[in-house]
């Protein structure tokens, strides 16, 4: 026989399942015995460091009988008559009514608890049959006579000496399954616990041979007495109660007194000692079982499962990843779907069937933790498979690409672009809000209703899910309000005139690339705009210097020719009209093709400027007298208000002259005749301020901006000799030199403002 058959990579595989789930086995078994040990929450260190005698376990024991030893000390004279117990034994009286004293004995308090419901059951504790009948004891309080297991002292008030029917049988009662308690333990049965109990002439003991020399003999011993407030001991500690219920005794028995208490750690006796240490011994032995259990369980589940992880999908002589047609197709989703059913389902099954089964072979207090088992390895088996059919689809690259998520993404994403931003932050915050408020809810409800460790687990993971997806959220809208920003800044700088500006596409996702797209082709339509305009007004102003150059030549011939006409003195009067006609226009087409080529030259930034110190007063000054007696020839009268003192402005004198002139020239081309023209000069803050101001004699039906543009004239009839250009250029000029320039029109009021720094 082929040995390889049974080493194949398809054996191996099912070995490797069979290990897995053998391995799981032992880890569940392991987990079982660990947890159902009565040590369970004491580690691992409670393997090496502790016999039974030496653990808490049986310090417990030690104080539960010290201190039900003294509780039977102080009992046994109450219920006891010469060490018998005595039914007739009084152990309080009433008064009922005047002259009505009751006394109550050990049989008449038995007899009247057991027609009433009461009763003690197999662990000496008091407990009710029926609790109608206790309800019908009288709860009338009477004067409480005496009571042989109380003394005077615990009447504090005077309230304190009344007691109702109720409340005494119930303390009796209570009393007595003590004492019976008591009794059965330290007397009837065979005890490895042993006491001798010396007040004054007084003895109590269940071990005649246990004395002051013989309580070493014993494993376990503890002494104390009135001589002395240390208590000898080889216990682990000192008994909790030894000292102050040996000496709250004596309320009762006489001093000095001696208490001497031994445990046989030889457990000849068949007791709780002996039956807690033969537990104790057990429990060590399963707790090993189980940790050898646990963690060979799970060293083997993590190499079969690390062995079906790697080889899961891969066959032998095959390439590729091979899957299972018929549940490996199902889209991932649908799995976790179905997955989800299958735990519900089981976990229904478990609740309703199984776990009743299960009752029948655990003890009740065990029926919990079964009942978590059972429904955590029916989770991890149906998971399982589940679990390697996903891993099988992501080898084979196809776990996203069949997925619904990826459908629902695209589509999500297709929509997403179309979304505008309000609908998009809106939606977010919904999202948000709705996160939040079912998270709360959750979060409120598990808290008041889940105690247990898993549900406090799962209240942990929501409440880290529901940190990630706020985080998520306000990532994307943090993400959004910096594309906003960055956008807005784009727009501004834009704005400002910084054409070239771009945003960086990749920086950007979503609508907002579609946004950031648009706005960059708006640039680089305004600097393509901007470059194209540059390039007309270059041109124009090249034309307009060319044109101007090559008209000057000719007009420079006719200006002489016309003067050599004029100075041969012709006799005919029409030729000589005819020669002042031709002087005085082409001396206008000269004056026009200067202004043309100085605007070109301003437009064009072709300007020298050099900024000196000027006094604007002294300079206007002399504008005035230059242009008093050409304004005289029409009548218009110069009105100054012009400090005495001077005001000095940087400035470029040519230029401001040219200004200057200008504005003088335009206010006698259009000032209506036989008006004024004001000329103010002021300086405030700094700011040095010339305006000059006149009436007009035509309409002003144009806007202030329009006077400034080239070509353009307050008088649109053009009766009056312009080139349109004097008020741009003066503006041009005025800019150049760091001023700024204003026109006001008020009716036909017009005026003119120009503001310098003083120096």
């Amino acid at each position: 026989m082929d040995k390889n058959i049974f080493f194949s990579r398809a054996k191996l595989k099912i070995w490797a399942v069979v290990l897995h789930l053998t391995a799981f086995a032992l880890f569940v078994i392991g987990i079982s015995i660990i947890y159902c040990n009565d040590n369970f929450n004491k580690g691992l260190l409670w393997l090496n460091s502790e016999n039974y005698d030496d653990s808490p376990a049986f310090m417990k024991q030690v104080d539960s009988d010290i201190s039900l030893l003294f509780s039977y000390a102080e009992l046994k004279d109450v219920f006891e008559t010469d060490g018998k117990f005595d039914i007739n034994k009084k152990i309080f009286g009433l008064n009922m009514g005047p002259s009505n004293d009751v006394d109550f004995t050990v049989g008449s308090i038995i007899e009247y608890a057991k027609r009433h419901g009461y009763y003690i059951d197999e662990h000496y504790k008091l407990s009710v049959t029926d609790q109608n009948l206790v309800n019908q004891i009288e709860d009338t309080s009477y004067f409480v006579n005496y009571r042989t297991y109380a003394n005077d002292s615990s009447i504090l008030e005077p309230g304190d000496a009344y007691m109702s029917m109720k409340t005494a049988i119930t303390e009796s009662i209570g009393l007595l399954s003590k004492y019976y308690e008591a009794y059965e333990r330290f007397v009837v049965q065979p005890s490895n616990f042993r006491y001798r109990l010396e007040y004054g002439d007084v003895l109590y003991t269940n071990d005649r041979l246990l004395n002051v020399k013989t309580v070493y003999d014993y494993g376990k011993f503890a002494i104390t007495s009135s001589q002395g407030m240390q208590v000898e001991t080889n216990m682990n500690k000192v008994p909790n109660e030894l000292s102050f219920l040996a000496e709250k005794i004596t309320d009762k028995l006489q001093k000095p007194y001696k208490v001497y208490i031994a445990i046989n750690t030889l457990y000849t006796a068949t007791d709780v000692y002996a039956i807690d240490n033969v537990n104790y011994l057990s429990q060590r032995r399963l707790y090993a079982v189980g940790l050898v259990s646990v963690t060979i369980g799970i060293i083997l589940m993590a190499i079969s499962l690390g062995y079906l992880i790697a080889f899961c999908g891969h066959n032998e002589n095959e390439t590729g990843i091979r899957l299972n047609n018929l549940f490996d197709a199902i889209p991932f989703e649908v799995k976790l779907l179905l997955l989800i059913f299958v735990i519900v389902l089981l976990a229904a099954t478990n609740n309703f069937i199984i776990n009743k089964v299960l009752h029948i072979y655990v003890e009740k207090k065990r029926w919990g933790f079964a009942g978590q088992m059972l429904n955590y390895v029916s989770i991890y088996l149906v998971t399982l498979p589940i679990a390697f059919s996903i891993l099988r689809e992501y080898k084979a690259g196809l776990l996203w690409k069949n997925s619904y998520t990826k459908i629902i993404k695209e589509s999500f994403s297709v929509y997403m672009l179309k979304r505008t931003f309000k609908k998009k932050l809106g939606s977010n915050f919904l999202v948000m809000i709705l996160v939040d408020f079912v998270v709360v809810i959750l979060f409120l409800l598990t808290t008041i209703n889940v105690k247990s460790l898993f549900g406090r687990l799962t209240i942990f993971i929501c409440f880290i899910i529901f940190l990630i997806i706020n985080i998520v959220i306000f990532n994307k809208v943090y993400k959004t309000a910096i594309a906003f920003d960055k956008i807005a800044e784009a727009i501004k700088e834009i704005a400002n005139g910084d054409t070239r500006y771009r945003l960086d596409e990749s920086e950007f996702t979503g609508r907002e690339i579609s946004v950031v797209k648009d706005l960059n082709n708006i640039s680089k339509g305004f600097q393509g705009a901007i470059n194209e305009q540059v390039k007309s007004e270059r041109l124009k102003a090249d034309l307009i210097t060319n044109v101007s150059h090559d008209i000057k030549t000719p007009l420079t011939s006719i200006i002489n020719y016309v003067d050599l006409i004029k100075r041969e003195k012709p006799e005919n009067a029409k030729i000589q009209e005819y020669l002042d006609v031709l002087s005085v226009k082409s001396q206008h087409l000269k004056n026009l093709t200067e202004d043309l080529v100085e605007a070109s030259k301003v437009s064009s930034g072709n300007i020298s400027v050099e900024l000196r110190d000027i006094d604007l007063v002294e300079m206007i000054n002399q504008t005035n007298g230059e242009f008093e007696e050409k304004f005289a020839e029409k009548g218009l009268k110069i009105i100054s208000t012009i400090p005495t003192t001077g005001i000095i402005i940087k400035a470029d004198g040519r230029h401001l002259w040219r200004v200057l002139e200008n504005l003088y020239n335009n206010a006698f081309k259009y000032a209506a005749k036989n008006s004024r023209i004001y000329i103010d000069i002021t300086s405030e803050n700094n700011i040095a301020t010339f305006v000059i101001k006149n009436i007009s004699e035509n309409p002003l039906n144009i806007k202030p901006d329009e006077l400034t543009e080239r070509f353009v004239r307050g008088d649109v009839s053009r009766t009056t000799e312009g080139s349109g250009l004097g008020l741009s250029i003066a503006k041009s000029l005025t800019i150049l030199q760091g001023g700024k320039f204003e026109i006001i029109i008020d009716g036909d009021l017009f005026k003119v403002q120009i503001r310098f720094k003083a120096v």
